[in-house]
This record gives structure tokens, C-alpha cells and sequence, in this order.
């Protein structure tokens, strides 16, 4: 293959869904033997979970920043850029590496001996990002899992410097399992022989499989719990905690978000960087103010006044953000806008929605994606809802031209469900008519 464009490496790219399949990790891991294991001589923090692994990743990135570090991250899903995934330094690759590393890949993979072997659209993201982070020698890498953990591509790393698991929730069970404890198998899978690790702590079983699998493996083990956060004041925009540090010590810190949740991820964040203290050096002022600067796109955030944008998109992911809507201290009307893949627990999540009384009004949405719900499907969800269904639109453009104009300076609208409706929002919303950029997710 020769020299691509970006925009003809991108178009390569979306069309791999269609002429690749799920590989066998050895294949896979092989293959990145091949390559030559590009990135993985840099101290690599490994974070697997259900919910909130953007989100840890994203904090440990901000606060290694402020201290000084060069932090590579690699990240999923994109909202409106695929190089949203491939970051150093808090800037995307560049267009042209991007396509010049798609290149040197698909190069090397017409000169592997093992011809059979073609990776999907998430394997060749993560292989193009480790051949950059070669190129560029950061000081730090962060790889956020895809699904699962035993079996994702992020996985071939060897020796990471920690790993660390978010909190479980039934999510992709068809592939992972249909209980917690199977879940977090399969995440534990990240464990390394002697490698630090972190987790938060989910429930007993949950625990108890990890911790059985940190003794096989002699993995020093910290399970981080709701105790070691004390919310302080919640705002509209900001939420004070106490959260415990180094030394049994509380910190105050101080985070731009109405999303409680976030607090978690700051702790379990905090925790990873305590568990790689032999490779980076960082002060409480820097926790604090790395903590304080994070943004993270699509977590209850507000992209036009009083219109709050949060990626939940299964049960787990919207009993949280029903907990930050519930205590958000707004005494207007709330409006709902839902639209989710079909594949996801989405009569759970429209009944935990219906349930809790909070939505004057409802409404639903068509995503682009091929797996979105259909109109009859949505209006089955939400035909019962105590608060006016207000049917559905045909796409979010739509959604949210109409519910701006309608709403008034009493009403505070939430859009929820899907990160791809998050996507299709923040495009209609920041580059409207561009759809070159958009693609589903596609996990291995």
C-alpha cells in the first residue's frame, strides 16, 4: 500500500468492520510481538472496567500533566474525531502521522509471515497508537481496555507499570458473561505476575474474584471504596470532596462536574498514581489542581445552558447519573431526551429512568447507528411514562433544534442512552453537516 491521505486512511479504516472479525488474542498478541512490541518500554498504567474507564484514564492523564509528565492516551469510543482516541500531551495525532503510521502497519502486515491475520478497526487504532508513542517516547502511556480485558487488544502489553479496574456492571454480557463475578473475570484478566493493581470495590463476589486472582498471580491488590470519599458541596457545575491520600490523609479537592460518579473515578485515579509512585513523582497540590482542570466530554456535561450531556448507556451508567440529577438543586422542569442501541439493557435503563420521578417531559430519539432502537421500540419504552412522552424524532439534529426552541429558561434538558447519541449531539451542536468523522465503535 502506498502513501494515504488522512481522509483515505480513514475511509480504509471504517471499512475493516466489514472485511475483518474478532481475532484470537495469540494471533493478535503475536502479531505484536511481530511489530516489535511499539510503546511498551514506557510505564504504562492498564485500566479495564464497566463504567468510568475514560474517565480514570482521563484523570490520571491531568494530573501527570500538571506534574510535568508527557502522557500518551488511548482511549474509546470517539464523539466526532476519530483521533479523539490517540492523544499526547492533550493533542490529538496529527492527520498526516495518522495516516503515515496506517501506513507503516498495513506495510508490515503484507511482510508478516502469518498472512491470515488482519486486525479489526479497534486493533488497528491501538497498533497505530503504540508505533506513535515508539516514535515519541513519552514518559507515561495510558491504555483504557475496550471490552473486557483478558482478551482485548490493550493486552498484549507484557509488563504494564499498574493496572486498574473501574467499578462492574452487567454490560456486553453476551461476550463476557451474565453475572458480575463473570465480568470481573474476564477484567482481572489485565492482573500481571507482581504488577501493582488497583480496584474499586464493587461488592463481595465481585472482590473476592479479584483478590482470588491477584494471590495467583502475586498482585499487591488495593481495593478503593465510597469511603475514602466525603462529598463536602455539590453545585451546579462543581463538587467539593474530601478524598483520602497518601498516609490515611483526606485532601480537599475540588472537580468541574455536576456528575458525582466522577468523584469515584478521581479516587480510583488518585490510587493508580499512588500504586506508581516508583515511577512518577507527584505532589498533593498537583493531585489537586490535575484533579481540579480534568474535563472529559459526554459526563454530565452542560454544552448549552441548562442542556447536560452524559454517555450512561447501560443500568449502572444511569443509576449514576440519576444520583447526580437527583441532588443537582434545580427547582424547574426537567426534560429527557433517550436514545440507546438496541443491543443494551434498555428496558432496565427506561424503567430506572420512568422510576425516578425526576422528568416533567420525555422524549426519544433515532441514532444514525445501525443497532439503535427503532421509533416502535422507543415508543413501547416510554408509551407508560407517568411524565409526557413527547414522541420520538427522527434523529438527534432534529432533537435538538426543536427541544432548544421549545424549551424556556425554566427547563433543564438531559440527553442520555448512548455515546453515540452523545456524538451525534456534540456534531449537530459544534460541526454541523460534516459526517466524514463519524463511525461506530467497534470493539473486538
Amino acid at each position: 500500500m502506498g502513501q494515504l491521505t488522512y481522509r483515505e486512511a480513514v475511509e480504509e479504516l471504517f471499512l475493516l468492520p466489514t472485511k475483518t472479525k474478532k481475532n484470537p488474542f495469540a494471533q493478535t498478541q503475536a502479531f505484536y510481538r511481530q511489530l516489535g512490541e511499539p510503546g511498551s518500554r514506557f510505564p504504562i498504567i492498564h485500566v479495564a472496567g464497566t463504567n468510568g474507564k475514560g474517565s480514570v484514564c482521563a484523570y490520571i492523564n491531568s494530573i501527570l500533566s500538571v506534574a510535568g509528565y508527557r502522557v500518551g492516551m488511548f482511549t474509546s469510543p470517539h464523539l466526532v474525531d476519530v483521533r479523539e482516541r490517540l492523544v499526547l500531551q492533550n493533542g490529538r495525532i496529527g492527520e498526516e502521522t495518522f495516516a503515515r503510521l496506517f501506513c507503516v502497519l498495513q506495510k508490515r502486515l503484507e511482510e508478516y509471515a502469518q498472512g491470515a491475520y488482519r486486525p479489526s478497526f479497534f486493533e488497528t487504532l491501538f497498533f497505530v497508537f503504540m508505533l506513535w508513542m515508539e516514535e515519541e517516547e513519552p514518559d507515561a502511556v495510558l491504555l483504557e481496555a475496550g471490552m473486557g480485558g483478558r482478551l482485548d487488544v490493550t493486552n498484549v502489553v507484557r509488563r504494564p507499570a499498574v493496572t486498574a479496574i473501574t467499578g462492574i456492571g452487567l454490560d456486553h454480557c453476551a461476550y463476557l458473561g451474565a453475572t458480575r463475578e463473570a465480568i470481573a473475570r474476564e477484567k482481572a484478566g489485565i492482573f500481571k505476575e507482581g504488577v501493582l493493581a488497583v480496584c474499586w470495590q464493587t461488592g463481595d463476589g465481585v472482590e473476592r474474584v479479584f483478590r482470588d486472582r491477584a494471590r495467583e498471580l502475586s498482585v499487591p491488590l488495593r481495593a478503593v471504596s465510597k469511603k475514602e470519599v466525603k462529598l463536602s458541596k455539590i453545585k451546579k457545575n462543581y463538587i467539593d470532596f474530601f478524598l483520602k491520600s497518601a498516609y490515611d490523609r483526606y485532601i480537599e479537592v475540588h472537580l468541574e462536574t455536576s456528575a458525582i460518579y466522577q468523584t469515584e473515578n478521581a479516587a480510583l485515579a488518585v490510587a493508580a498514581l499512588g500504586q506508581a509512585k516508583r515511577f512518577f513523582n507527584i505532589s498533593e497540590e498537583q493531585i489537586k489542581q490535575g484533579l481540579s482542570q480534568m474535563r472529559w466530554e459526554a459526563r454530565m456535561e452542560e454544552v448549552r445552558p441548562d442542556v447536560y450531556l452524559d454517555g450512561a448507556h447501560n443500568p449502572d451508567g444511569i443509576r449514576a447519573f440519576l444520583q447526580s440529577v437527583e441532588r443537582d438543586g434545580f427547582l424547574g422542569e426537567r426534560w429527557l431526551l433517550f436514545g440507546a442501541c438496541a443491543d443494551k439493557a434498555v428496558g432496565e435503563m427506561a424503567a430506572l429512568l420512568q422510576g425516578a420521578g425526576l422528568f416533567t417531559r420525555s422524549f426519544g430519539v433515532l441514532l444514525l447507528d445501525a443497532r439503535g432502537l427503532s421509533k416502535p421500540e422507543l415508543e413501547r419504552l416510554f408509551m407508560g411514562e407517568r411524565a409526557g412522552f413527547g414522541g420520538v424524532f427522527a434523529d438527534a439534529g432534529e432533537a435538538v433544534t426543536s427541544l432548544l426552541s421549545a424549551k424556556g429558561e425554566d427547563v433543564r434538558l438531559y440527553i442520555v442512552g448512548s455515546l453515540y447519541l452523545a456524538g451525534e449531539v456534540k456534531r449537530k451542536l459544534s460541526l454541523p453537516g460534516d459526517d466524514f468523522l463519524y463511525a461506530e465503535d467497534c470493539h473486538d
